[in-house]
């Protein structure tokens, strides 16, 4: 197994500042923001950003950023890809649940968001803080 890179939270600065476009940036920045906002609730484990051409990952257990971004990108795929093969639409946002935690999992202007958390914790009031 290969082994896991961890990433920053200067390094996804970093990578925010390398986004191209103002506007791209001004988008990230406000999303940051309020990520953070809700990063600080209690049963929030974290988050990940992706813009076409940079991620932001801030999850509190910094050994589990592979497992979460996989998860993350792969379901995602899964839900356009099944959208796309049943005809239901684009796909707003989707929810994935196992028996401790969960995921939603939303795009808001061709960024990609993934916010990780416990199970007990409201994810739609989440959606719509950030939709």
């Amino acid at each position: 197994m290969p082994a896991k890179k961890k990433i920053s939270q200067v390094q996804a600065a970093e990578q925010v500042e390398s986004a191209p476009g103002d506007e791209v940036k001004e988008q990230i920045i406000k999303l940051r923001t309020e990520l953070d906002r809700i990063k600080s609730r209690e049963g929030v484990i974290g988050y990940i950003l992706r813009a076409s051409t940079s991620a932001v990952v801030d999850i509190k257990d910094p050994s589990k950023i592979i497992d979460y971004a996989v998860l993350s990108a792969s379901a995602l795929e899964s839900a356009e890809s099944l959208s796309e093969t049943f005809g239901l639409g684009e796909v707003c946002n989707i929810v994935v649940e196992g028996a401790n935690l969960k995921a939603l999992l939303l795009t808001i202007n061709e960024h990609r968001i993934s916010i990780f958390m416990e199970k007990n914790v409201d994810h739609t009031s989440i959606y719509k803080e950030l939709t």
